[in-house]
């Protein structure tokens, strides 16, 4: 038996002997084995849970926890999904870590939630490899309104809720911007060398223009100097921590890393980062939440104000002349057919399946997540188990019960 074995064997045991003796002391529900055991539509999971029983020796770190249990249905799906070749591989580091996606922090049923609130819950997931958030990655719950009924599985030292499809961790900030067609915001980073800082910092806060909002800016931005670029995306970023939509309070000021602030308004249902309407909000990245915006804001007038009366805002930059061109794009390096130079005859060709260059704080394991939610994207599958309205995003980590 390897080092490896021998280790995973040795905690199996110590396992067995923490569920045995947390089972006599409380003596009034069943420990987290035998519940798995006796559910006919876990046995993939709980088999996995047997042969990788490292995850399990964190709960006692906990005081309680949430298991979302993918069921036997939610594995069928492998095939399709980019889990496919990590499970076929048995590759053990990437089936850990999603995995322990699935476990939240906290006992929490259906009934604690409020309707239509969302909560971001913490995960056991804190691998630097995968994430960069402080306190484990976080999951976004919504409980829908009406007579939805969930069922809660207890256990002594939590709760397991059925899901069936699997969580995939939320990706690095390329690969989402590129998922959401955020790509004007993501060359405008490229170009002025600061991807892979704001990829790697921990807890990050973003608030990306949408594509057509450098378009409507045109010359305007596109001809400032790199650094008065710098000043302009740094304003759309906040480092202090991750401000999730429930933190976006009417009036709240938040400093950005241009040190200026930015201030959030609410007006009927519509919210408001200085002049810019907040179009979609929280979507999740490896090292924090990032918001998509209607406009670009401009550090040198924190004062903008919307106009709640009108659908779409002006820009807030003097001399704005929409084009049809999107900037900055070309400043993103290639990644499918790309021109390759052959030196031997100096003439390029084309070649397929190459990559973008592996940005600080990405996942190593080559598994990227989907949109967990949509704008011209890849949307949320609607799903559910028995009469429970409970969607699970494939990527991005939206679960609403």
């Amino acid at each position: 038996m390897g080092s490896s074995q021998g280790w995973i064997a040795t905690a199996a045991l110590a396992f067995g002997y923490l569920i045995a003796s947390i089972n006599a002391q409380t003596n009034t529900l069943t420990d987290l084995g035998t519940l798995l055991s006796g559910e006919k539509n876990l046995t993939t999971f709980y088999g996995l849970i047997q042969k990788y029983p490292q995850i399990l020796l964190q709960l006692p770190s906990f005081n309680g926890v949430t298991i979302l249990a993918p069921n036997n249905d939610a594995f069928n799906k492998i095939p399709y999904t980019e889990l496919n070749t990590a499970f076929q591989n048995n590759d053990q580091a990437t089936i850990t870590n999603v995995l322990e996606y699935h476990i939240l922090q906290g006992s929490r049923t259906a009934a604690e939630l409020t309707p239509g609130e969302p909560a971001f819950i913490p995960t056991l997931l804190a691998n630097p490899a995968w994430t960069n958030v402080t306190g484990g990655q976080n999951v976004e719950n919504v409980k829908q309104a009406g007579d939805v009924v969930v069922f809660d599985l207890k256990f002594n030292g939590g709760v397991v809720q059925v899901i069936d499809s699997l969580l995939i961790p939320p990706s690095n900030l390329t690969d989402t911007t590129n998922s959401f067609n955020l790509t004007a915001f993501e060359g405008a980073l490229y170009a002025t060398k600061k991807i892979e800082n704001v990829t790697a910092s921990k807890d990050i806060t973003i608030f990306a223009p949408q594509n057509s909002a450098f378009q409507n800016l045109g010359p305007a931005i596109s001809n400032m100097t790199i650094e008065q670029l710098s000043s302009v995306l740094d304003y759309h970023i906040i480092a202090s921590g991750v401000s999730f939509s429930s933190n976006l309070k009417n009036g709240t000021k938040l400093t950005t890393r241009q040190g200026g602030n930015i201030t959030v308004l609410h007006s009927g249902n519509n919210v408001y980062i200085n002049s810019a309407q907040l179009l979609t909000s929280d979507i999740l990245l490896s090292n924090g939440v990032l918001h998509v915006i209607g406009n670009v804001l401009n550090p040198e007038g924190p004062g903008a104000q919307p106009n709640p009366q009108i659908e779409s805002q002006a820009p807030v930059f003097a001399s704005a002349t929409p084009v049809e061109n999107l900037p900055f794009t070309s400043a993103i390096p290639c990644t499918t057919s790309c021109p390759v130079t052959d030196a031997s005859s100096g003439t390029g060709t084309a070649t397929s399946g190459a990559t973008k260059p592996t940005s600080a704080g990405a996942k190593s394991s080559g598994v990227h997540s989907s949109s967990s939610k949509a704008l011209g994207a890849a949307m949320a599958r609607e799903t559910g188990f028995g009469t429970a309205g409970l969607m699970v995003a494939l990527g991005g980590a939206v679960m609403m019960i």
